[in-house]
């Protein structure tokens, strides 16, 4: 039957079932990437735990481009059964439609890769975080003893902890990519605590040095006699010295500094006296 409808039209026959069989030879191609980006990406879900919302832009992708090959599929089926019917469709639509499958399956295959770099890279990523909050602590513990009294930071340092924990627990429900925004807030967090520590530990340290100061304008004012200006200027400037830690402590860096510049410019003022 089917070669009755062709009679007379041998010449179209045969270049439209070539043009058919290479459409079918590449939706077959293409075939093979969505049966294995199928399987990455049903390991991906079933991975995803109970919390999905990160996993929805690879899910978006992989029902556009599955249901993009669905539709070449039925475009190929339409083709081969008009051709049956000596009928030539449109081969054009069935073309334009296989080009545009690959790049959706690029896209689908780079969004799975990054969804699995996240679920190996951000365990790591936690990890190295725990390590780097352990040292930030031996650090605040250190600043703590230098100033001498408890400071805000261990406030904060027991915050981290608590946001790493948390942290730990997304990446173990399957949220990596929450994981991983979780652990950049918590990086920051620690670069700004290191910052902070500095401070303390110089503020400490610029402390230490004011008592040595104060202690050799001291014994150089003794040394000097009877300088009953010199010793007001003194006590004036040694004021300032009690108030220094506290402010520290206190995280009051302004107030502190504050402090520390009239303690010092104090005491300059004292020292061009016994000249």
């Amino acid at each position: 039957m089917e070669w009755f409808r062709w009679f007379g039209r041998w010449g179209e026959k045969a270049p439209a079932y070539a043009r058919l069989k290479e459409l079918q030879s590449g939706y077959g191609v293409h075939g093979d990437r969505v049966i294995k980006l199928s399987a990455r990406t049903d390991l991906a879900r079933r991975s995803a735990g109970s919390t999905q919302r990160a996993f929805e832009f690879v899910e978006r992708t992989f029902a556009e481009a599955t249901a993009e090959y669905a539709r070449v599929g039925e475009l190929l089926e339409g083709l081969e059964l008009g051709l049956s019917k000596a009928k030539v469709g449109d081969f054009g639509a069935a073309e334009k439609a296989l080009k545009g499958v690959g790049p959706k399956l690029d896209e689908l295959e780079r969004q799975l890769a990054t969804w699995e770099a996240k679920w190996s890279q951000v365990p790591r990523e936690i990890d190295q975080a725990g390590q780097s909050l352990a040292a930030l602590r031996v650090q605040v513990e250190q600043a703590v003893a230098a100033v001498g009294a408890p400071l805000p930071l261990s406030d904060r340092l027991a915050t981290m902890e608590q946001h790493l924990e948390k942290t730990r627990r997304v990446q173990l429900e399957g949220n990596p990519i929450e994981a991983g925004h979780l652990v950049e807030d918590l990086r920051l967090a620690m670069a700004k605590a290191g910052s902070d520590i500095s401070a303390y530990v110089s503020g400490a340290s610029a402390i230490t040095q004011a008592e040595q100061d104060l202690a050799q304008v001291r014994e150089r004012l003794a040394a000097a006699g009877d300088r009953p200006e010199a010793a007001a200027a003194l006590a004036e400037a040694a004021a300032y010295l009690p108030r220094l830690r506290p402010a520290l402590a206190a995280g009051n860096l302004e107030r502190f500094q504050s402090d520390l510049l009239a303690f010092q410019r104090g005491l300059s003022a004292v020292r061009s006296m016994l000249r």
